[in-house]
């Protein structure tokens, strides 16, 4: 394993989590270890794309598998760290018998190649659900044209920009 690469092994938990208000929320996935946390910053595009990831894994894999994931990190992480991710990679770990989450292009205050974290059945389907309600709170988008709608006119690309829509109260 390259030295810039930080294996967290099995952590506590993982959460999603957004902060501010709909159309200018930043989002971040924040996993725990049992002496310290890490928060990978997101944009909401990339939350989606994990949350849909993390719905076909757990279609894929029977679910008997995953929820007692042997770590054979000998490593601990202590302290706080916060990253940028700019990709995600999310599968099931067979060695190891759970759900991996392995962040890379990172924008690290440390020299870092890559992250990877063990996550246990149950908290990938907690993950899952958590990004949905997320998703759910931000801003409704245009049925036409997909862009978020802010309360203002809209002019849709679709109908040629001569038919305005409204958000719908």
């Amino acid at each position: 394993m390259d030295n810039r690469d930080l294996d967290l092994g099995l952590v506590g938990s993982v959460h999603a989590e957004s902060f501010g208000e709909p159309g200018r929320r930043t989002f971040r996935l924040l996993a725990r270890t049992e002496k310290g946390e890490v928060a990978f910053w997101l944009e909401k595009e990339q939350l989606v794309m994990v949350r849909s990831a993390i719905d076909e894994v757990l279609r894929r894999v029977p679910q008997q598998r995953g929820n007692e994931p042997v770590s054979d990190t000998l490593r601990s992480f202590s302290g706080e760290m916060e990253v940028r991710v700019g990709a995600l990679a999310i599968g099931y770990d067979a060695d190891h018998e759970g759900y991996s989450i392995e962040a890379s292009e990172l924008s690290a205050p440390f020299d870092l190649k890559r992250i990877t974290l063990l996550v246990r059945r149950n908290d990938f389907e907690t993950l899952s659900e958590e990004i949905a309600e997320i998703v759910a709170a931000g801003r409704p988008r245009c049925v036409l044209c997909g862009t978020p709608l802010s309360g203002e006119p809209h002019f849709c690309p679709p109908s040629n920009g001569h038919v305005p829509t409204a958000r719908e109260e």
